[in-house]
């Protein structure tokens, strides 16, 4: 416990020798990550549509109806099949590029799918598409333009309307920045600084530590080489 006491002591005196040192590391590295996110990194704003998959199998139907669990269970079992199917070709190039032609956009489809995402809400069959960009209008078109060539390349290709629109993107929905997140960064950077401010201020410490104790014992040596010649 006493040399634990003792580390933790020299510790702190290291750190109360040094504070200039940590204070100011700390406070660049926090100021730079606030100018950085406030007036360097471009606004995203973000716009989201809800999709629903719709149970069209009229046999299916009738057999709930009736209260068959295994016409149940297989209703759902393909439910979920044809889920996962809607999301993929929600994001194929089959749907994003008819998108950039429809809103005539300068991204490529490769561009366009990073900033594109779909995912399942819940244990539900509706899923979310969102979409990310500098200008949120443009959000909003390119979630709703997803949409709709989503629902009419799945009519094309399984003769029935299988989806159905929840939600469509609206302003109120992105009227905020998703990213930048400049407070979010502020404190990550102010504890990499602390952390890189405390590890400079020891390594300063142990860089002058041995020059210390070298003239300790320079010192020490010319006292006992005095003593000799005083006895002589």
């Amino acid at each position: 416990m006493d040399v634990q006491e003792s580390k933790v002591n020299d510790f702190l005196r290291v750190i109360g020798r040094r504070w200039p040192v940590v204070v100011v590391i700390t406070l660049l590295f926090t100021i730079g990550a606030g100018l950085v996110s406030f007036f360097v990194l471009p606004s995203e704003y973000e716009a989201t549509s809800k999709v629903l998959v719709n149970e069209t199998n009229p046999k299916a139907a009738a057999g709930e109806a009736a209260g068959d669990p295994a016409t149940s269970y297989y209703k759902m079992e393909t439910s979920f099949k044809l889920f996962e199917t809607f999301m993929v070709i929600g994001q194929s190039p089959q749907v994003l590029d008819q998108v950039i032609h429809n809103l005539q956009l300068s991204e490529s489809y490769s561009q366009l799918s990073e900033k594109v995402t779909i995912s399942r809400v819940g244990e539900s069959l509706v899923f979310e598409i969102r979409a990310n960009d500098e200008n949120p209008d443009q959000a909003i078109s390119i979630v709703n333009e997803i949409s709709k060539v989503l629902n009419q390349e799945i009519s094309k290709i399984y003769g029935e309307n299988q989806i159905s629109v929840l939600q469509t993107g609206n302003e109120s929905d992105a009227m905020s920045p998703v990213s930048p997140k400049p407070f979010l960064n502020m404190v990550v950077a102010f504890l990499a600084g602390l952390v890189l401010s405390v590890l400079i201020a020891a390594l300063l410490e142990w860089v002058k530590k041995p020059k210390l104790v070298s003239v300790e014992a320079h010192s020490e040596n010319n006292a006992m080489y005095s003593s000799k010649i005083s006895t002589k």
